[in-house]
């Protein structure tokens, strides 16, 4: 699988202002070919660039995750105070989603978001008291029916949008003594 296939845009991102060095300041070309780097590796899967995604995803990373990402860390642990499906954020004007909620010591509790933490929940099985270790895998392509709304907010029909998931592992490392 080729991800360059049919485009020409590596041509126009890497090769073109290498080979134009008396158009493009030295500086400029650096500033340019790494961009380029990044975007290649974007493109082959390697890096996540999360600033350029989340306005398109199912789900945008919660804090925590979004934190989780940028320190370079995968894995949330701590006891589950609460899982379940909600309105994402607990918003009313959000889609449902699932959530568990951690208790680290010394930190405060964390919710994370996600569809697919349901599925881990379930197949693990989680409940309320296990202290986990739940671990960010990164995101998959997906495609999902989007509401429509009309200028007062109903919802009058739904659209395929291509979009990324969040897919999550889980480890229990304590379960909780009334199971």
């Amino acid at each position: 699988m080729n991800p360059f296939k049919g485009s020409h845009a590596f041509l126009l991102v890497v090769l073109i202002p290498l080979m134009l060095p008396q158009v493009l300041p030295e500086p400029l070309r650096w500033i340019w070919l790494t961009l380029a780097v990044l975007w290649a590796l974007k493109r082959l899967g390697l890096v996540s660039i999360g600033f350029s995604e989340q306005s398109s995803s199912d789900e945008p990373l919660s804090p925590s995750t979004q934190e989780a990402s940028e320190q370079g860390a995968s894995a949330h642990r701590g006891e589950i105070v609460a899982l379940g499906s909600a309105l994402y954020q607990f918003d009313e004007t959000n889609r449902p989603s699932y959530y568990i909620t951690l208790r680290s010591a010394g930190i405060d509790d964390r919710t994370l978001w996600g569809v697919d933490l349901k599925r881990i929940a379930l197949e693990t099985p989680l409940t309320v008291g296990d202290t986990v270790a739940l671990e960010f895998l990164g995101r998959k392509a997906v495609v999902i029916d989007q509401p429509i709304r009309n200028d007062r907010g109903q919802v009058v029909g739904t659209r395929k949008v291509n979009t990324h998931r969040n897919t999550w592992d889980a480890s229990v490392l304590a379960r909780c003594m009334s199971h």
